[in-house]
């Protein structure tokens, strides 16, 4: 029986990593379908293999009959597959060679357990490879959460099989991971989200919330500050590093006639009166305010943040007709316009609260408000903070070698697309100059942070199509520009720096894609199938 071996040559497995037993075997079928029309095969059993592989194992789309010829043909295939298969994992071990390639087992196999045995040696393949690759392995991979990994309380499926791709048969991790999002929370309270929802052990240290670079601040912990924000904000500031923390509430019980928006407080003053308090008499001036993420009640915490930033921080009395362009150090954390949850369209978020703020000050005072820096995504500082900690979980599974490629996998073009490019930028402008400089101080890396050292040399942007992203509207390359920057006004409007790297349908086609590149997955040099990942490869 004459197989097309040239074909079968051409089908380059460059390493025995699965991207999928469906995908594997769907392209090893193309690849040689023209000597198996040649060997009697009909076109009804192709055509049932090619289109049911990506719903099922192969192995169920194969006829049991070993006595066909169609069956006979497809056997030798598989067998020349397998046989090059064995080749190329030669690395593995012994036992694993000898439990899935033993050529005295070959000749007794029918197409139906012969393509399990080949679906079974890729995924023991895959796991093996990565794991004694670990001391090689120089990538890390940064998870947007809300829009990849789920979406409002509920987790993606594809979130759960992608986890099994990045750990081994003990759930522990062979690539160093990290979870950046712009909400804000407990690290702890989020790692245990995450690890119910993946089915694997996340830890604290692996989270990054919008929060989270504050925690090498440190010039700031022993200040007095206002944290702003909603939630556990007292335990957030404390697990931060902060000693010295206020709140709107206590700022607002020390000087009641400042929230006069609020009727009822009005209707209350109106009724009982006030006296200057003794609590007034008594407040210490707030010396920075963080505003970790939006508040309720914006009404209140518009009007009190413009009065601190208006009096250095104590308002018990007017300021002068002067004001002075600077003001009390001002921290922004999260400065994403809108995000997606469980609503059928995006939501404000804190950016929009920004915008509120900013607009008002500026109209009051005629200056901008001059924050001392602007943190998580796209902020190059959360990115720079993002990689400090792919370096230290990297370091806790055993990977020696320094992280050269970071990939953020995201659904905000406007936000985690942009912010990777953004660090990309950064880190070639770095790489050519020993100063960086940047456009506004309040994206300024202080040089005194406590992080381990930079060694990425890109930043790699990976945007899904579960979130923000409707991959309805087509490339964001094509799309006209908008009228609008929806970004901060401290960031650039580059729509270039919105392009991402690679367009994948979802978390898990990302992950593989990653992989693919990384390790080497597959290369199907002759493959005339365009994938469906290829849109936006770079």
């Amino acid at each position: 029986m004459n197989i097309c071996r040239n074909c079968l040559s051409n089908l380059k497995l460059t390493v025995a990593v699965n991207r999928s037993h469906a995908r594997l075997c769907r392209y090893a079928v193309m690849h040689c379908q023209r000597s198996f029309y040649s060997t009697g095969g009909g076109n009804h059993i192709w055509k049932s293999v090619i289109s049911r592989t990506s719903r099922q194992p192969f192995s169920q789309t194969i006829p049991h009959s070993s006595h066909s010829a169609s069956n006979l043909g497809l056997l030798k295939i598989l067998q020349n597959l397998k046989h090059k298969i064995c080749l190329l994992t030669s690395s593995l071990p012994s036992r694993t060679t000898s439990k899935y390639f033993s050529q005295s087992q070959v000749s007794r196999q029918n197409p139906a357990s012969l393509a399990e045995e080949i679906t079974l040696t890729f995924s023991e393949s895959h796991k093996s490879i990565l794991s004694r690759m670990k001391d090689q392995v120089d990538f890390g991979i940064i998870f947007d959460i809300d829009g990849v990994i789920g979406r409002g309380a509920n987790p993606f499926m594809a979130s759960k099989k992608m986890m099994k791709l990045l750990t081994d048969k003990d759930g522990e991790f062979m690539v160093p991971v990290s979870f950046c999002t712009n909400s804000v929370g407990l690290a702890t309270d989020k790692a245990n989200l995450l690890s119910n929802w993946l089915d694997v052990k996340i830890k604290p240290e692996q989270m990054i919330g919008a929060h989270g670079p504050l925690t090498v601040f440190n010039e700031l912990h022993d200040k007095r500050v206002l944290i702003v924000g909603q939630g556990k904000i007292l335990e957030m500031a404390h697990e931060l590093g902060f000693t010295n923390v206020v709140t709107i509430e206590e700022v607002k019980e020390a000087f009641p006639l400042l929230d006069i928006v609020d009727h009822s407080n009005r209707h209350y003053i109106a009724k009982h009166g006030i006296t200057r308090s003794h609590s007034q008499d008594e407040f210490e001036p707030i010396e920075a305010i963080v505003l970790i993420g939006e508040p309720n009640r914006w009404e209140t915490h518009l009007q009190l943040i413009v009065d601190l930033l208006l009096t250095g921080g104590h308002p018990a009395f007017a300021p002068d007709k002067h004001i002075p362009q600077q003001h009390i150090p001002i921290v922004a954390c999260n400065m994403d316009l809108v995000f997606m949850a469980d609503a059928c369209m995006p939501r404000f978020g804190h950016g929009a609260f920004l915008v509120c703020l900013e607009s008002l000050y500026k109209k009051i005072t005629g200056h901008d408000i001059q924050y001392k820096a602007l943190i998580g995504k796209p902020s190059e500082i959360t990115f720079r903070y993002a990689e400090h900690c792919i370096s230290k979980h990297a370091q806790q599974i055993g990977i020696t070698k320094p992280i050269r490629t970071l990939y953020l996998i995201g659904d905000n073009p406007e936000v985690d697309v942009f912010g990777s490019n953004l660090y990309n930028k950064f880190i070639k402008e770095c790489l050519q100059n020993e100063n960086c400089d940047f456009p506004h101080t309040s994206r300024q890396i202080p040089e005194d942070f406590d992080f381990n050292p930079q060694t990425a040399l890109r930043c790699n942007s990976v945007l899904v199509g579960t979130g923000v992203y409707d991959p309805k509207i087509g490339k964001i390359e094509d799309q006209e520009l908008d009228v609008y920057h929806h970004g901060h006004r401290d960031f650039e409007s580059d729509k270039k720096l919105k392009v991402p790297s690679m367009y994948c349908s979802d978390v898990y086609d990302a992950v593989l894609s990653i992989l693919e590149k990384e390790v080497g997955v597959f290369d199907f040099t002759n493959n005339n199938e365009k994938k469906d990942d290829s849109e936006y490869l770079s």
